[in-house]
């Protein structure tokens, strides 16, 4: 069983909180569910969107296609009305005036008297969501009392009074739509819970966020960025509970700093940020390097450049990172690929920021970030905490004598001691230095520290894992993806079955540094492959070429705001495959529908 709602109005309407009052209905019947948002950069006005999907099978992604709409505005009908399968369902306030849309012919109209319903169970205009919500579920026939005790659990901060309203409301809604849907009943399927085991929902940000404190993180500094914020707020909100310091800063400059200076004392630190405040904290990510002061900073994509769209997604920053400040210097970008991903990277990229002291970027994405999914809960056994080369016990130095903090090692790590430490007293400088930490112009000694720090190298590729396949072992085809593009590229795998084409995923986590032996590996034992990347060069494509001196038979490129849909994916490989892998091995591709959520007056709406 599949089945997707989509909820849309304008913007400070509380889509959002619907939508995530609907994903806790369906996990607690049982169910896979991915929530997903979407949105205009305006605070008022433009138009708010949120999917949930929901399966009884394994599901990672979106989807291009609902089940049914709910229309809090009419704007929602104009946007979706093309989007919603055959034989699907658009619930609508009955004041709206549709006859203004042209609806497809295989899509059914169900009016509800929302405002109305309110009114006569005594509440007010604000819980419309609520009523229009315990429409949808009676539309599937979904249990009442899973969304009352959702309700219950969603408003009970607000009093009981406020509660019993919002039940009141959402009862009126519910028993309309059951005495009022006709025929539509034999339109849409009949949704029961299929057990009472609870899953987890997080989106990727919140999963992030707590993998770092699971991983021993106890210091946060960010400056508030869509779509980076949400890990600022989530650690902000749960301070007390993980007994952690969070800070918010005046600019993204400071929150680099800030970070540094707090791991330089010893704890665990991270900051986090998307494109254009990346962009400001280049150069203390430079210092951080060079200084050899482990650092961790979440790198959240969105359309750039500059503005760019703010609240859209891409994989156009990954060159960015790679590159990110001035001269040479060795880091690691991880790139999660799902919840359960983007919480056992968010713990390990402390380790290896700590073991080899350097500067660790996790790279994620809007959709990504924000998507909420369910998932079991994290095995928390398997995190483990290792803080490398940490010395606390210092025999007492010679005479005129310094701590050598930057000694020349063959692994190229030095023992590290933190402030205060005994014997342990040294310079930690954004100048080249000698051995003790102290400003040196050398020739040779820069050329030594140079090397010391690139022989990091080989301990961190024997660490770092090939590339994860997906299905079978074997098959004609491979999706080679990064990052958050491996969540529909494992349900275009199913499409793909359905459709007698078998094939499986070639999915990256860590994009650097990037091992060879390994991915030249994995790459051979692939029959065709397909790269897909959601930004417009290839950056992946072409690192993979740079440093490994392999490539993809063919690239599939979208870079219009939104991610790839699994739906695509497969169209895609579907064509190559009726053309028996011949053509253009350049392939680029965009949203067929010119709509935009920022401007509704251009459509007259």
């Amino acid at each position: 069983m599949m089945f997707s709602f989509k909820i849309g109005a304008q913007a400070g309407a509380g889509v959002m909180v619907t939508g995530r009052m609907m994903a806790k209905c369906f996990t607690r019947g049982g169910f896979h569910v991915v929530e997903y948002p979407e949105y205009p950069s305006l605070v008022r006005g433009g138009h708010n969107v949120v999917e949930v999907a929901v399966s009884d099978k394994q599901m990672y992604s979106p989807t291009q296609k609902c089940d049914v709409v709910i229309a809090l505005n009419k704007d929602a009908i104009f946007y979706h009305k093309d989007f919603v399968k055959k034989g699907g369902v658009i619930i609508y306030d009955e004041p709206i005036d549709t006859k203004q849309f042209k609806i497809p012919k295989d899509v059914h109209l169900l009016p509800v008297p929302l405002i109305k319903l309110i009114e006569k169970a005594g509440g007010n205009n604000n819980m419309i969501n609520v009523v229009a919500l315990a429409s949808a579920l009676a539309l599937v026939e979904y249990p009442f009392e899973i969304l009352a005790k959702v309700i219950e659990d969603e408003f009970g901060r607000k009093g009981a009074e406020i509660v019993k309203k919002n039940i009141d409301a959402a009862t009126e809604g519910y028993n309309y739509v059951t005495e009022n849907k006709g025929d539509v009943v034999n339109l849409v399927k009949t949704i029961k819970p299929t057990s009472n085991a609870r899953k987890m929902l997080i989106a990727g940000n919140e999963a992030i966020a707590l993998g770092a404190v699971k991983g021993g993180m106890k210091f946060y500094s960010a400056y508030p960025m869509t779509p980076a914020s949400s890990i600022l707020h989530y650690l902000f909100a749960n301070e007390r509970n993980f007994n952690i310091v969070v800070k918010q800063t005046e600019d993204e400059i400071a929150a680099m700093n800030y970070a540094i200076g707090a791991s330089f004392a010893g704890v665990r630190s991270m900051t986090g940020t998307s494109g254009g405040g990346f962009a400001l904290m280049t150069e203390a990510l430079g210092m951080a390097a060079l200084a050899e002061t482990p650092i961790v900073t979440a790198l959240v994509q969105r359309v750039g450049p500059s503005t760019g769209m703010p609240t859209w997604t891409e994989q156009a920053d990954l060159r960015f990172a790679l590159h990110a400040s001035q001269g040479d210097f060795l880091r690691v970008i991880l790139a999660p690929g799902d919840v359960d991903e983007c919480f056992y990277l968010g713990a390990e990229a402390f380790n290896l920021a700590e073991k080899y002291q350097l500067p660790v970027i996790i790279i994620s994405d809007k959709f990504l970030a924000e998507t909420v999914f369910s998932t079991e809960r994290f095995d928390e056994k398997k995190m483990k905490i290792e803080r490398g080369k940490i010395v606390d016990n210092l025999p007492a130095l010679e005479p005129n004598t310094r701590y050598k903090r930057y000694k020349l090692t063959k692994d190229g790590v030095s023992p590290r001691v933190f402030p205060g430490t005994p014997n342990g007293m040294h310079v930690g400088t954004s100048y080249e230095h000698d051995e003790t930490g102290f400003s040196s112009e050398s020739f040779i000694m820069r050329t030594k520290q140079v090397d010391k720090r690139d022989a990091k190298l080989a301990g961190l590729l024997k660490e770092i894992p090939a590339p994860e396949v997906y299905g079978p072992k074997k098959a004609p085809v491979t999706i080679v993806c990064w990052g958050s593009h491996k969540l529909p590229a494992l349900d275009a795998l199913g499409i793909l079955e359905n459709n007698g084409i078998k094939a499986n995923v070639l999915h990256f986590s860590y994009l650097f540094p990037l091992d060879k032996n390994k991915i030249e590996k994995a790459m051979k034992q692939c029959t065709k492959t397909v790269m897909f990347e959601n930004n417009s060069t290839g950056q992946f494509t072409g690192m993979l070429k740079q440093y490994c001196d392999v490539e993809p038979d063919f690239l599939v490129l979208k870079y219009d705001g939104r991610q790839f849909f699994a739906e695509q994916m497969a169209e895609e490989i579907g064509k190559l495959v009726k053309k028996k892998f011949k053509g253009d091995k350049d392939i680029r591709i965009c949203e067929k529908e010119d709509l935009e959520y920022y401007n509704q007056q251009r459509y007259g709406l």
